[in-house]
């Protein structure tokens, strides 16, 4: 039975709680992962059957194959009305499916896991929630997007000015730098934002205050345990990507037996995998909530302690 932290942490042990967590949950996770993987792969076989005129992205020159397939598929995808929606419908259903997944997984964290009816009945419910905090984001983005983009304009024409009408390689390189950082750290503070909307019930808006106000002091914390995170991907991601080339060295690249072989690995690792992210940010979530409870008591003993 897995035993949630009742103390704060160290950034190891945050991890190591997440771990336990993913293998804990992943009984209960599975078949929920495998759904929203079939639902997301089986139109994508479908479509690049039709197209065997395309490589499977995979061998040597997988980028390029990539992105030949990619476009045909979105070229054929958008040639139908029809297939637009479906593919949409099917995304909603993944979103639903993800917000099962964050359940269950939360509800192995206490002790008390929801039935999967019950799970994909709350992602339903906060369908429209996840999707109005994704509209936001996109809003966000966008007038980000624009003031980075009036100051970057602004910034390189008083640097061209001070330069005597010169242009200058350095600032654009100079601009990018700081906008990645400014990017990199905006995410850093609302990553939490979908799991405070599922696990606490917030609103759309709400969940992103909570997440803001939970990584405040704590943004080089989670972004250590992210790295470390991503790495593991990575490495889970070479190891899926290695078999990909030996599926397409075996069977060729552009048969139908190697597109139908990659995307079912894809569905078999992405079902073991799915939950593994979640269950790690779960883990950050609460950490974070021990941490700020804990200096919030601390706060309230100090004002009631006699001056």
């Amino acid at each position: 039975m897995y035993m949630r932290p009742n103390a704060p942490r160290s950034i190891g042990g945050v991890l190591d709680d997440g771990l336990k967590l993913w293998l804990q949950s992943l009984s209960k996770t599975w078949p929920l992962a495998l759904i929203a993987q079939l639902l997301y792969a089986i139109p994508l076989v479908m479509l690049r059957v039709q197209i065997k005129d395309v490589p499977v992205a995979l061998g040597s020159n997988a980028l390029a194959a990539a992105n030949a397939a990619n476009t045909q598929l979105f070229l054929a995808l958008f040639k139908s009305p029809v297939l637009i929606l479906a593919y949409l419908l099917t995304i909603l259903i993944v979103v639903v499916c993800y917000t099962a997944i964050v359940t269950r997984i939360q509800g192995v964290s206490t002790n008390s896991a929801p039935s999967v009816q019950t799970s994909l009945t709350s992602g339903l419910r906060l369908l429209p929630r996840v999707l109005l905090q994704l509209l936001v984001f996109f809003l966000c983005a966008m007038v980000i997007a624009v003031a980075l983009g009036i100051l970057a304009a602004i910034v390189g024409g008083i640097a061209t000015a001070g330069m005597g009408g010169a242009k200058s390689s350095v600032m654009p390189i100079l601009t990018f730098a700081l906008v990645f950082i400014f990017v990199f750290f905006l995410l850093g503070r609302i990553f939490l934002s979908y799991f405070a909307l599922v696990i606490d019930d917030a609103g759309a808006v709400a969940s992103i205050r909570l997440s803001w106000t939970l990584t405040r002091g704590g943004w080089w914390r989670c972004s250590a345990i992210l790295l470390v995170l991503v790495i593991i991907g990575i490495v889970f991601t070479l190891v899926i990507a290695v078999a990909d080339g030996l599926i397409a060295v075996s069977l060729g690249a552009t048969s139908v037996a190697a597109t139908v072989l990659a995307q079912l690995l894809g569905v078999v690792s992405s079902t073991f995998l799915g939950s593994l992210y979640p269950a790690v940010l779960i883990a950050i979530f609460h950490d974070l909530k021990l941490r700020k409870q804990g200096v919030d008591l601390i706060g309230r003993v100090n004002a009631l302690a006699p001056q």
